[in-house]
């Protein structure tokens, strides 16, 4: 059945009003390249100063922040003002699917009740997570975990005083609770599908699935809300990081943001409090290298605050400053042929190719993305100090880091580390320049190096403690100070989200240490993630029966 209708005469009429009903030109100014400007209808004004609530997946959090910039109230920020919220990050109320923005609703609002002994696990003795909360926030007493439920539940409640709702949906890949019937809002860590092998499965929602409960969700917003509610609804350009399922991600995550943008064309089209932000058109249709940080997941910051910018200053009426682009070592610095040779040239590097970079050598001085492969190619001869050269101008993260690898080849890890210490920072993604600035400072026997990078990455991504603490911990075994790995490998494994490698590196310094029982025991009951993994596993057993025959 169609959305919408309408008869020749009046179709006709909307395309020839419609100043954005084509696509424009390169010819001419036009509101594609190279950001991505599409036109949106404002149908209300926001009130200067009015409580808004926000629900739904990461660019909500975005939205938040600039709304307190603008004097605007924000219930759910004031969440974190609370003592069970205090030292927590706001991403933690982040809602990733229809049915866990579903769930906040119905919950906070009495429609469905909230089951303690399903919706709370206790992962160790006197330890509990819940289930439907980011894994990043650790265990604790029973007690301070329903005090965060209910905080949330009182925070989302207070969308009843508010004129307006603004909603993010994120993807359609979800976990299912088998016991309680419920969605999860994120991944069970691997310690609790561990734990309940048959509790968790993965569900791909259909179109169906994701109409319904976001259906159900604004039916108790608009229940419990005010006669005035109204709603600007989004979907999130932040594709998914991987996919569980056996595809591409990137065609799982192209059908996981297809169902949500047409579950929200299909809302807007049925309710005229609901009205449609572009924000995910505007990031996907924008020129890659200005839309996307070097990890090709998340949303560079001249985009977010492009787009929240512009859709606040719409909504408040004002006309908007024009953002400053990024700095230009960020900007498109090349043609489209210039792209597409770079490509090739990546295809040559993979067959090993010399006279192709012989002959292409001069594009080098032009071209950035050729100057990439043609070094890498160089790195693979083992040419260092010629790839050097080739990239010498470049200060992109890309070419930083590639210039850390070199240095490192070369065994000049104080390089090393000077070089790649200005990308060890927050906002700055990917693992590479931390295992070079750490593995640099193994090189160097540098305690106070290694110590200051677990300070600084731990500062940049505190989500992730338990992985940096296991990679800080075998730097620490590497460089010869077993206590100290000790400590730090005793803590990530005292974690909830420890991982398979932490137990492998705590075994393996275990065996250093001569203590093969406990060594033992600590790979007793592991499983492992990955082949190679699996293959540290078995190196480690057939080293413990070595160890006991001798």
């Amino acid at each position: 059945m169609p959305i919408i209708t309408f008869n020749g005469h009046e179709a006709v009429r909307l395309r020839k009003a419609n100043t954005a009903s084509s696509w424009g030109n390169r010819s001419e100014i036009n509101r594609v390249e190279p950001v991505a400007k599409p036109a949106f209808s404002v149908p209300f004004r926001l009130e200067p100063g009015e409580k808004i609530f926000t629900i739904g997946s990461c660019f909500a959090r975005n939205v938040e922040a600039e709304l307190r910039k603008r004097g605007f109230k924000v219930p759910m920020r004031d969440l974190f003002k609370t003592p069970a919220f205090e030292k927590l990050s706001p991403e933690i109320v982040n809602n990733f699917g229809t049915p866990s923005i579903y769930n906040e609703l119905a919950w906070a609002f009495g429609e469905e009740p909230f089951d303690e002994g399903k919706g709370f696990v206790e992962v160790r003795p006197g330890q509990f997570i819940d289930l439907h909360m980011v894994p990043s926030i650790r265990p604790g007493p029973i007690e301070d975990v329903r005090a965060r439920r209910a905080g949330l539940h009182e925070a989302t409640r207070s969308l009843a005083d508010c004129r307006v709702l603004i909603m993010t949906l994120g993807l359609v890949e979800l976990w299912y609770d088998n016991v309680s019937g419920d969605y999860l809002n994120v991944a069970p860590l691997p310690s609790t599908l561990n734990a309940f092998p048959d509790r968790f499965s993965l569900h791909v929602l259909s179109f169906d699935d994701c109409y319904r409960y976001l259906h159900q969700a604004f039916d108790i917003a608009f229940k419990y809300g005010r006669k005035d509610l109204q709603v600007v609804l989004t979907v999130s350009p932040v594709p998914m990081t991987a996919t569980h399922r056996d595809c591409d991600v990137l065609v799982a995550n192209s059908y996981s943001k297809s169902v949500l943008r047409a579950v929200a064309e299909q809302i807007c089209a049925e309710d005229q409090r609901i009205s449609y932000f572009p924000s995910y058109e505007s990031v996907t249709l924008s020129d890659r290298r200005i839309a996307w940080m070097d990890d090709l997941v998340h949303v560079t910051e001249y985009l977010i605050a492009f787009n929240v910018d512009r859709m606040v200053s719409a909504y408040s009426g004002e006309d908007g400053a024009e953002l400053a682009p990024p700095d230009a070592v960020e900007l498109p610095r090349e043609s489209a042929e210039a792209l597409i040779f770079a490509d090739k040239a990546r295809d040559a590097r993979n067959r090993s190719d010399r006279a192709f970079f012989k002959k292409e050598a001069h594009r080098a001085k032009d071209s950035p993305g050729f100057a990439i492969e043609y070094a890498r190619f160089l790195f693979d001869q083992g040419e260092f100090d010629e790839a050097l050269a080739v990239i010498a101008d470049d200060d992109s993260r890309s070419a930083v880091v590639l210039r850390g690898e070199l240095l490192y080849a070369l065994e000049d890890f104080a390089a090393v580390v000077e070089t790649v210490r200005p990308l060890c920072k927050r906002g700055v993604k990917g693992n590479a320049q931390w295992r070079l600035r750490t593995n640099s400072a193994v090189r160097l026997g540098s305690v106070e190096e290694i110590e200051a990078t677990r300070d600084a990455w731990i500062v940049a991504d505190p989500r992730r403690e338990t992985f940096i603490l296991t990679q800080i911990g075998s730097a620490l075994r590497r460089a010869g100070h077993q206590d100290l790995a000790f400590g730090h490998l005793s803590k990530a494994m005292g974690h909830t989200d420890a991982y398979a490698v932490t137990q492998l590196e705590m075994a393996t310094l275990l065996l250093e240490r001569g203590e093969i029982d406990r060594a033992e025991a600590t790979i007793a009951d592991i499983k492992p993630e990955i082949p190679a993994q699996e293959n540290r596993l078995a190196a480690l057993r057939k080293r413990i029966d070595a160890e006991r025959a001798a």
